[in-house]
């Protein structure tokens, strides 16, 4: 079965759970990546690396079905998006590889087609005698300088290939680290230090509401285990929104969300007097209000340690 037809299964199915719930922001950039690079060269340069991206993409799709509001799915789809644009990349590099090697060749047999066309006509103008030697060396000047400014332009062609070269590498380099980074935030527990701020990501609500969504439970049970492993810590739990809605709204809602985490944390165990909340709005953002990407960052719980 061919990749694209796979996910269009794959996606079909999905439509019917999304009846009840829309898929994560992951899923959706997940599909795209793959698209993206099972369209261009990564199907012919590096079809094991495009392989490796589909697996990881079906097993996000089929989380996605299994538990649509499962935290895990995000985790998957995030990884599988990464597979998906390390493909792309690789192939980029594979590609121009491929440029600068076939510039190599193309070198080689110009080269031979001089030498060979220089011999030639040196054999005519010795047989017909009929060249000067002050013409004979006026040709010759000109073809070096022609020779010349041959070899220039193929030493800048070479150095743009090898800059390409150079870029793809490190895009590639760029892109693994970042995935690496990404996949090592999953697994790391939440540290609480003295003057430092927490922020949780994957802590989430529903729409316009202070309640938690069923895949907030991971990332609270971090902050439950960290809470408990510092049995002295004090925190703030802020809650921060984006800019969509009028201020005093915002307010209060930020407010609400960071209550619905301290009851959450009260109700395993954790001491109220050790938790205070505040409510932040909309006015300390992470990133620009203008995409959906910032919004969602902008809309977060935070630790702050302060004691």
């Amino acid at each position: 079965m061919k990749p694209i037809t796979y996910l269009i299964i794959i996606a079909c199915a999905g439509l019917l759970v999304s009846c009840a719930s829309v898929p994560p922001p992951e899923l959706i950039n997940a599909r795209q990546a793959y698209q993206h690079a099972s369209a261009g060269q990564a199907a012919q340069l590096v079809p094991a690396e495009l392989h490796k991206a589909q697996v990881a993409l079906a097993i996000a799709e089929k989380s996605f079905q299994d538990d649509p509001k499962s935290f895990s799915t995000r985790d998957l789809a995030y990884v599988a998006d990464r597979k998906a644009k390390m493909a792309e990349a690789l192939a980029m590099t594979a590609a121009g590889n491929a440029t600068t090697a076939k510039a190599n060749v193309d070198y080689q047999v110009t080269q031979t087609e001089i030498v060979k066309n220089t011999k030639e006509d040196l054999a005519v103008s010795e047989r017909n005698g009929v060249l000067k030697s002050e013409q004979l060396a006026a040709e010759q000047k000109a073809g070096l300088d022609a020779e010349t400014r041959r070899l220039k332009q193929q030493a800048d062609a070479d150095a743009e290939a090898q800059r390409v070269k150079e870029s793809t590498e490190a895009e590639a380099r760029r892109v693994k680290d970042l995935a690496d980074a990404e996949a090592r935030r999953l697994t790391t527990i939440i540290i609480l230090e003295k003057g430092k701020k927490v922020v949780l990501r994957g802590i989430n609500f529903e729409f316009n509401k202070a309640t938690l969504t069923n895949e907030s439970e991971t990332i609270l049970m971090r902050a439950y285990n960290a809470m408990v492993l510092n049995p002295d810590v004090q925190v703030e739990i802020s809650g921060h929104t984006d800019n969509v809605g009028n201020q005093e709204h915002n307010q209060i809602l930020s407010l609400k969300r960071a209550q619905a985490v301290k009851n959450w944390l009260v109700q395993k165990g954790i001491a109220s007097n050790r938790m205070k909340t505040v409510g932040k709005g909309k006015n300390e953002p992470m990133s620009s209000n203008e995409t959906d990407e910032g919004r969602a960052e902008n809309r977060r719980i935070e630790f702050y340690v302060q004691k």
